[in-house]
């Protein structure tokens, strides 16, 4: 009994923490530094991954990944971008957050907060939002710091939010004796124990 109590009090706190009157849009600039550490984080990961291509070419098997397939663009580059889109897309999907935004302690949700985004809603924010957002010179990242709920064009189009997350309150133990009560022990005096205070 108590433990169901303990899971629904639990529930209670998570859904009150994202309640659409609870919400604090996070801004262009804070947005702007969990992007440059998720760019970071992608460039690392997307290294490793030329180190692979490199070690191909220099094995003879450049012709397969630097031949152009789709207009200018090689396997390799269309290898490069799409592991790049998955991982925002995972991370986004999976956990409403990337690296970066956990870092800046931020989360992305839906119109209605309570809602889990959808795979699709993902997706599409992630491919054609972010191109939409580079298009012209950043401007539909830069909107972000001008719309009252901090959205960019990506945002708009699928209908998401980036806000900040609440930290879960942690449940304390009240506490019973505000004292703390001095403890005894016991000394011998060279006739007989005694007690002693601390």
């Amino acid at each position: 009994m108590q433990n169901s109590y303990d899971n629904q009090e639990k529930l209670a706190r998570q859904n009150s923490c994202c309640a659409s009157g609870n919400l604090e849009y996070a801004g262009f600039w804070v947005r702007m530094a969990a992007y440059m550490i998720d760019s970071v984080v992608v460039f690392a990961g997307l290294l490793i991954v030329r180190l692979i291509f490199a070690g191909i070419s220099l094995a003879g098997g450049g012709a397969i990944t630097g031949t152009d397939i789709l207009f200018h663009y090689s396997l390799k580059d269309i290898i490069l971008y799409a592991l790049k889109v998955l991982y925002f897309i995972a991370f986004t999907y999976l956990t409403g957050t990337t690296l970066g935004k956990k870092a800046m302690n931020l989360r992305v949700v839906s119109k209605n907060p309570e809602e889990k985004l959808t795979l699709f809603n993902v997706v599409y924010r992630e491919t054609v939002g972010r191109f939409l957002c580079s298009l012209p010179v950043n401007i539909g990242y830069i909107v972000a710091g001008l719309d009252s709920e901090k959205r960019g064009f990506h945002d708009m189009l699928c209908d998401t939010r980036v806000v900040y997350q609440k930290k879960e309150l942690q449940k304390t133990e009240p506490v019973q004796n505000s004292v703390v009560e001095k403890q005894q022990e016991p000394v011998y005096n060279g006739y007989h124990l005694i007690k002693k205070d601390m």
